[in-house]
Order: structure tokens, then sequence, then C-alpha cells
């Protein structure tokens, strides 16, 4: 994202790279000029705006940038997509720039913010040798891009998908195995779902569904299911740790692990569905990008990265070596994502 009075080039590479750092710099990591003058132009600009989504865990990987780089301040704000994506269109109208780095899903950064023209390329804010290196990346470093022009999002992350979450107290093991289980009249009114008109984590997996058992299963289970509907999805994530509902689609994961890291919600299970299995990618302005970075931002996000050596965070949604599944948040996907959106759209009155 852009900022006012900087050379918007060096701070985004500062930034962004320098963070990639995550500890006090190695003796054997790989080096460059340009490299050592972006990290003291960042130092001097001397603040970066960073936006995540919501979750404690996104403080506390922030927090070992700020440790390595004391005289980087940081603010950091925790604004979901659907609350960020109309404030920093309406703020680049009025010519305030707010932001200079931000974590999103891919489809809302390429079809929402792109045409208002919010981002900068995220390839020449990567800078540090290290973080270009091929042999660190699984598939190669050019294999992290999800754009066509293979300029403005970057994928460091590599996770299979998470289906949906259940309550075991109210769910039986086994009890759910295809997502056509979640079709059964005993479950209607009994599914909460975040939005799928605007939430990623709702038509990402629905896209996947359509593609894979038909359109039909949009009116199945977004109509004839009756289910509870919300664009908060952190809202309904509180809902089914309180017990509300048995079955739901879309919450916010690191919101239900703050939960149950507090001793409530340990009774919700997340279960993958073949219907809804793909890989997803977290993905904007990529300031993690070295190996300390990476190992933090797997261990305190519970997730698995694309960066060779790295200890999963989440062996469970581990995507195993030669499995392929569609990419998700990839632009080539896109026209999918768009369509699932717009079924929605026609369906939810």
């Amino acid at each position: 994202m852009r900022a006012p009075g900087i050379d918007r080039r060096h701070f985004l590479r500062g930034v962004a790279t320098a963070a990639v750092a995550g500890q006090p710099a190695r003796a054997a990591a790989a080096t460059s000029p340009e490299w050592e003058q972006t990290v003291a132009a960042a130092k001097k600009e001397g603040k970066v705006a960073v936006n995540t989504f919501t979750g404690q865990s996104y403080g506390r990987v922030l927090k070992l940038f700020a440790q390595a780089y004391p005289e980087i301040k940081v603010d950091h704000t925790n604004l979901e997509p659907v609350d960020f994506s109309p404030r920093i269109i309406n703020e680049r109208k009025a010519g305030v720039y707010t932001w200079d780095v931000a974590t999103m899903p891919t489809s809302t950064a390429l079809q929402v913010l792109r045409p208002a023209g919010v981002f900068d390329p995220v390839r020449p804010a990567i800078v540090a040798p290290d973080a270009k290196n091929d042999a660190h990346w699984r598939g190669g470093f050019e294999a992290g891009f999800l754009d066509r022009d293979r300029r403005l999002a970057y994928a460091f992350t590599l996770v299979r998908s998470v289906g949906i979450f259940v309550n075991a107290d109210r769910v039986k093991d086994g009890e759910i195995k295809s997502i056509k289980d979640l079709l059964d009249p005993k479950w209607k009114g009994k599914i909460a779902i975040s939005d799928p008109r605007a939430i990623g984590s709702t038509f990402w997996p629905l896209t996947i569904a359509r593609l894979k058992v038909g359109d039909e299963i949009m009116k199945q289970l977004l109509v004839d299911q009756e289910p509870v509907l919300s664009r908060d999805r952190n809202q309904l994530t509180e809902f089914m740790v309180r017990g509300r509902y048995p079955l739901a689609i879309g919450l916010n994961a690191l919101a239900l692990r703050d939960f149950q890291a507090k001793g409530v919600g340990k009774n919700i299970r997340t279960l993958s569905l073949p219907e809804m299995d793909y890989q997803s990618s977290r993905v904007l302005i990529s300031w993690l990008l070295m190996k300390d970075g990476q190992a933090a931002w797997a261990k305190e996000l519970q997730t698995n990265s694309r960066f060779v050596g790295i200890e999963p965070g989440e062996p469970l949604t581990v995507v195993p070596a030669g499995l392929k599944l569609q990419q998700i948040d990839s632009e080539d996907l896109l026209p999918e994502v768009v369509k699932t959106q717009d079924l929605s759209k026609q369906l939810i009155r």
C-alpha cells in the first residue's frame, strides 16, 4: 500500500522484508547492498502500519518483528476484509494513507481492491536474497505468485482446507463424512455459516463444492437448510463456542483457538470434507519470507509454510508431497469464486 511523504519503493521493501528477518541478523544469511540499503531505509522511516485478520497470534508474530527491529514502530489493526476493504477504498479516494501492509484473501485483493488501485506490487518489495532462493520454497520461489502477472500477490503458506466445524458433544464421530451429510433434515436451521456473499472462508469451500457436486448444492445448503448467516464470523465463532449450533462453515479458526487457549470451546473440532478440499494461502505484502519469520508465522498461527524445512504448525492440514489440489485463491480460479458469490446473492434474500 502507499504511504505519504516517503519513497514507496524503499519503504515497502524495508518493511516487508526487514520483517522477514524476524530475528537479529544471522551471520550465515545471504545479503546484498540493496538489502542493506533497504533495511537502513526502513529504520530511518521508523514506522509501519499493518492490518491482519483477527486473532491474537498475529500480534505475537509482529511482536517478534518489533523485538528484532526496535527502530521500527508497529501499528497493528485487526480489521476483517469485509470491514477493511470499504474503509481503505474510501480513504484512498480521500487521499488518506493509513496502512502499509495487509493480509487478506487474494480474491478480495484481486476482485475488489486491485480495481480501486489500492496496492503496489509485492514483487519489488521482495529484496532479501534468502527470500528469493528457489531452494528455500516448496515448488520454487515463483510458485508463490497467485496473480497472472506474478507481481501483486505472493503466498507463503500452504495448507489443506478446513471444511466444517463441529460440536463434538452434538455430532457423533463419523456422522459427517460428506457435504451431502449436511443436508440431512436433522440439521435444518442448525448450521451457522459466514455469509458467502462476502466471506472468503465460506465462498472458497463452496466454490470447490460447486465444481465437484454441482451448483445445486448452493440452494440445498443456503436455502433449503435454513442456516444462520452472518457477516461477523467472530460472532458466529463465539456462538459456536457457547454451544448454540452443532455445525458451522467459515468460522475464524484463530479466534476459535484463542477461546480454546482460555479453556472454552475445546469440544469444537474441524473436519475436512472431500467435496471442499483445496489448498489455500494467506497473502499480500509478504514480510515473512525467510526461515525465522516463516517458523514464527507457522508456529503462532498454527499453519504450514511453503518454506522448506519449517515444522508444520498444523499437521492435520499439511498438503502431502505429490498431492495436487486446486489453489483456491489463484487468479485463474477467481471467475468461479465470483460465480459462487453471485449465486449466493441470488439465493440469499
